[in-house]
C-alpha cells in the first residue's frame, strides 16, 4: 500500500500542470503533468519509446535546456534529487570505481571515515565490492550502470530518479537494485523510476503511472507480450558469414575477456548470444567487427579478416550498446545516408534506400530531426537504420532492446527477420535477457567468464 502524504509534513515531489516544449519543437513533450510522490513511496513510470519519460525526469532534476518553453510548477523537498541517466557513460568522471562512487560525497565535504563507509556499503549492496580499484574503462555497460547507481545510492538522496535503470542489468543485477530500493523506501526516501520493464518492480512500486501524449495517466503496468514467434528451420548449409576460431582476448591488466572461443555463423542465420554483465558479449562482437585485436585466434567476417585496413564498410554492421556512439550527423536522414555516401552510391539510389529504411524503422517522421535530440529508444532505431542501410552481410547487435518498450522490441525482431529473409543477412543479437519472442533465433549461445557454451 502506498504511503499517505497526509501523515508527512510535505511531499517529496509535486508537479502541477507542468508543460515543456523542447527548443525548436512545435509540439510539447509534456503537457499539464500533475504528480505527487511521498517520502517512502516508489512510483513506476511507463510509456512508449519517445513518450517523454526522460524529459519528465530531467525536468524534475533541473537539467532541461532553459531555452525550452515551460509552464506550471515543480517543487522538490530538500536537496536536488539524484538522477540516473539512460546513457550512464555521461555520468562517469573518475578513473577507478572507488573514486567514482566517492566523488559526489567529496563534493559534499562528507568526512573521510563516513565517506569510506558509504562507498563500501553502496558497492557491497550492488555486488561491486571487488571492483573498488578497477578502472572504470575496463567495465561492461552493465557494470558501469551499477557503478553509477552505487554513486547515487551513496549520496542517500531524498528523491531518487531512475531512467531505465534495468536496461543494462542482468537478472542478478536487477534483484540487487530492487533490494537497494526497498532499503531506501524503508528509510523514507522517495523513488520515481521510468522503465519499460515492470515485473522486476512489481513488489516495489506503490503506484504505476504512464505518459501518453504528454500527460500522465494511471496504469496497471505495460501491455502484455504479443504471441511468441514459432521455431525456425535451420539455415541452409553455406560458407560461414562469420568464422571465429580459438579466439583469446585479454584486457590491459592481463585478465581474460574471451577464452578459446570458436563460432561459425551461416548466411541467413540468427544467433542469440546471452550472458551476465561482464561475460564478454561486447568484446566478442567487437572482435568480430575488427574493433578488438585478439591475443590469439582468427576471425573471418563476410569473407574478410577484420583489420584496420580491411574494407568492411557496408559488409558488416555493428550496433553499439550506447547508440550515441553510432550517431554524429546533423539530421536522421543524413545519419542513415552516411555509410552509403562513403561507399560511393549515386544520390538517387541513396535517397531511395534511406526512404525505405526509415519507413521500416518507423522513423520517416523524424528524418529532419537531430539524432542527438531524440529519446534513447529513438536513437537506437536511428542507429539500427544506419547500420541496416548498406544491407550488410553480417549484422552485430549489442543489447539492441535497451530503451525500447515491449511492442517496439517485437517490431524490431520482426523487422530483422524480414531483412534476414530478403537479403540473407547473418544476425548476432547479444543481450543479458531472453529474447522477447521465443523461437526467433536459430541458435542460443551462452557466454560465461569469457567462454562460449550452447544454451
Amino acid at each position: 500500500m502506498a504511503p499517505s502524504c497526509v501523515s508527512e509534513p510535505r511531499e517529496a515531489l509535486e508537479l502541477r500542470a507542468f508543460a515543456y516544449t523542447w527548443p525548436g519543437a512545435l509540439t510539447p513533450a509534456l503537457a499539464g503533468v500533475d504528480l505527487r510522490v511521498c517520502p517512502g513511496e516508489c512510483v513506476w513510470l511507463g510509456g512508449s519509446s519517445g513518450a517523454g519519460k526522460t524529459t519528465l525526469l530531467r525536468a524534475i532534476a533541473g537539467v532541461l535546456p532553459e531555452a525550452g518553453r515551460r509552464a506550471g510548477r515543480i517543487r522538490v523537498e530538500g536537496e536536488r534529487p539524484a538522477l540516473l541517466f539512460q546513457n550512464v557513460e555521461t555520468q562517469l568522471l573518475c578513473t577507478t570505481v572507488g573514486d567514482e562512487v566517492a566523488f559526489g560525497l567529496e563534493l559534499r565535504d562528507i568526512p573521510t571515515h563516513d565517506r569510506d563507509k558509504r562507498v563500501g556499503a553502496a558497492l557491497d549492496a550492488l555486488g561491486l565490492a571487488a571492483f573498488l580499484h578497477r578502472p572504470v574503462g575496463d567495465l561492461s555497460a552493465g557494470e558501469k550502470q551499477r557503478v553509477v547507481l552505487a554513486a547515487l545510492l551513496a549520496l542517500e538522496p531524498g528523491l531518487l530518479l531512475l531512467d531505465e535503470p534495468s536496461s543494462q542489468l542482468d537478472a542478478p543485477g536487477r534483484r540487487r537494485l530492487v533490494g537497494c530500493l526497498h532499503d531506501l523506501k524503508d528509510r523514507g526516501h522517495a523513488v520515481l523510476l521510468a522503465d519499460h520493464l515492470f515485473e522486476p518492480y512489481a513488489e516495489l512500486a506503490d503506484r504505476c503511472v504512464a505518459l501518453k501524449e504528454g500527460r500522465l495517466v494511471p496504469t496497471d503496468g505495460p501491455l502484455e507480450s504479443p504471441p511468441a514467434t514459432g521455431n525456425l528451420p535451420p539455415p541452409a548449409e553455406a560458407e560461414a558469414a562469420l568464422a571465429i576460431e580459438r579466439l583469446w582476448v585479454r584486457d590491459a591488466a592481463g585478465r581474460d575477456l574471451l577464452r578459446d572461443v570458436s563460432l561459425d555463423v551461416a548466411p541467413g542465420e540468427r544467433v542469440h548470444l546471452y550472458g551476465a554483465n561482464g561475460s564478454g558479449k561486447t568484446t566478442l562482437l567487437r572482435a568480430a567487427a575488427g574493433l578488438v585485436q585478439p591475443e590469439q585466434g582468427r576471425v573471418r567476417t563476410a569473407g574478410l579478416r577484420p583489420s584496420a585496413a580491411a574494407p568492411l564498410v557496408g559488409r558488416v554492421g555493428m550496433l553499439f550498446q550506447n547508440p550515441e556512439r553510432n550517431l554524429f550527423e546533423r539530421t536522421v536522414q543524413e545519419e542513415v545516408a552516411f555509410a552509403l555516401r562513403r561507399m560511393g552510391w549515386p544520390r538517387r539510389r541513396i535517397d531511395a534506400r534511406v526512404a525505405e529504411v526509415l519507413d521500416r524503422c518507423a522513423l520517416s517522421q523524424l528524418r529532419e530531426r537531430s539524432p542527438l535530440r531524440l529519446s534513447f529508444g529513438e536513437q537506437h532505431r536511428v542507429a539500427l537504420a544506419s547500420v541496416l542501410a548498406p544491407a550488410p552481410a553480417v549484422l552485430l547487435l549489442d543489447e539492441p532492446f535497451a530503451g525500447l518498450d515491449l511492442e517496439s522490441r517485437h517490431r524490431l525482431l520482426e523487422m530483422l527477420a524480414r531483412e534476414q529473409r530478403c537479403r540473407g543477412i547473418a544476425i548476432v543479437v547479444a543481450s543479458h535477457d531472453e529474447l522477447p519472442a521465443s523461437g526467433w533465433a536459430h541458435r542460443r549461445l551462452k557466454l560465461a567468464g569469457g567462454a562460449l557454451t550452447h544454451g
